[in-house]
C-alpha cells in the first residue's frame, strides 16, 4: 500500500509521485484536485488498515453483510499474471486490494467479482474457492477473470459507462469476448434482453397449453428489436473506440491503449473525432495544461508528440 510520504508528495503536486500512484492503479479522478485526491488516499489507507486490524484480531473482516476469512485471503502469487496483464495493456499494477477466496451462498454459476465502496474506494475481490488450487473453473479463467476486475477498481473515479466493459474485456484470451463482451453496459440492457426472452417464453407457452388465439409474434419482435438495438448499439461504440484508439496512437506510439484507458467516456468520443495528427495533439495539449491528471498521462504514457 502507499505511504503517507508518498500521498503528501503527490498532493503538493510531484511529478514522480503522482507517476508512481498512477503506475499503482491508483488514477487521478477526472474531477478531483490534488488535495481531493491526497484526502481520498489517505481515507483508503485507514479503511485498510483498519480491515488488516480486525483479520489480525479477529480473523475476519465485515463489510456491508459480506465476511471474509484471513484464512482465505488470496496469496500475491495468484495476481502475479493478471498484474502482468494490465500492466502489458495499460501501464499499471494495482498490487494494493487484498482478495479472498469465498463460495457466496446460492453461487452455483459464481465466478468472482470486486467490491468496492465510496468516497474512497475501497476495494476487495472474491472469487471462486476452487481457484485456489486450479486456474480454470466451468467458463471461468482465473487470470481474465481478476485482471478484468482489477481495470473496474482502477477506473472507479471515472463513472464510466459507455466504454468501461470494453476495457475491462480487452484482458480476455478470445477474440470474441473481447469484441462482444461488452454488449451489457449496465443492468439495464440484461434486464431488457431477459424479460423479453421471457415474455416470449410466457406468450409461447400460454399459446401451447391454454390459449391457442394468443399471438406470439409481438413477443418475437420485441425480443429481436433488443437484440437489433444491443448490437447496433455496440457496433457504433466499437466503431469510436476504434478511431480513438487509432487517433491516441499519433500521440503515444505504443501506448494508445494505456492513454486511452486514462480518459473518460466524453474524452474517448472527442478522440475519436479528431482526424489530423496536429487537432489531436492540439487537444492532448489543452488537456495537459488545463488538469494534472492529464499531465501524469502523458508523462506515463511517454507522448513525445504533445510534448513542448
Amino acid at each position: 500500500m502507499v505511504t503517507s510520504e508518498l500521498v503528501d508528495r503527490a498532493e503538493q503536486g510531484d511529478p514522480a509521485a503522482l507517476e508512481q500512484l498512477d503506475a499503482s492503479g491508483l488514477l487521478l479522478g477526472p474531477a478531483e484536485t490534488l488535495t481531493e485526491y491526497a484526502e481520498r488516499l489517505r481515507c483508503l489507507r485507514r479503511n485498510i488498515e483498519q480491515m488488516e486490524d480486525e483479520l489480525r484480531r479477529d480473523g475476519a473482516f465485515t463489510v456491508e453483510g459480506l465476511t471474509v476469512q484471513r484464512a482465505g485471503r488470496i496469496p500475491p502469487a495468484v495476481f502475479t499474471e493478471a498484474l502482468a496483464e494490465t500492466e502489458r495493456l495499460y501501464g499499471f499494477r494495482l498490487d494494493w486490494v487484498p482478495g479472498f477466496f469465498i463460495n457466496p451462498r446460492y453461487s452455483l454459476l459464481f465466478g468472482g467479482c470486486a467490491f468496492y465502496f465510496y468516497p474512497d474506494f475501497f476495494a476487495l475481490f472474491i472469487i471462486r474457492r476452487a481457484f485456489a488450487t486450479r486456474t480454470r473453473w466451468l467458463i471461468y479463467d482465473r487470470r481474465e477473470l481478476l485482471a478484468h476486475e482489477l481495470c473496474h477498481v482502477a477506473r472507479i473515479a471515472f463513472g464510466s459507462r459507455q466504454f468501461e466493459e470494453m476495457f475491462a474485456y480487452q484482458t480476455a484470451s478470445s477474440a470474441f469476448r473481447r469484441l462482444s463482451g461488452s454488449i451489457f453496459r449496465g443492468q439495464a440492457e440484461a434486464f431488457w434482453l431477459v424479460g423479453s426472452t421471457l415474455g416470449l417464453l410466457t406468450a409461447q407457452m400460454v399459446q401451447t397449453l391454454a390459449l391457442p388465439w394468443v399471438p406470439v409474434w409481438p413477443f418475437w419482435c420485441l425480443t429481436g428489436g433488443v437484440l437489433a438495438w444491443l448490437v447496433g448499439h455496440l457496433t457504433v461504440l466499437r466503431r469510436v473506440w476504434r478511431h480513438a484508439l487509432e487517433h491516441a496512437e499519433w500521440l503515444a506510439p505504443g501506448r494508445a491503449r494505456a492513454l486511452l484507458f486514462r480518459c473518460t467516456d466524453a474524452e474517448v468520443a472527442a478522440l475519436s473525432r479528431l482526424d489530423t495528427v496536429a487537432a489531436a495533439q492540439a487537444w492532448f495539449e489543452q488537456c495537459c495544461q488545463e488538469h494534472a491528471r492529464w499531465r501524469v498521462t502523458r508523462a506515463r504514457c511517454q507522448a513525445p508528440a504533445a510534448l513542448p
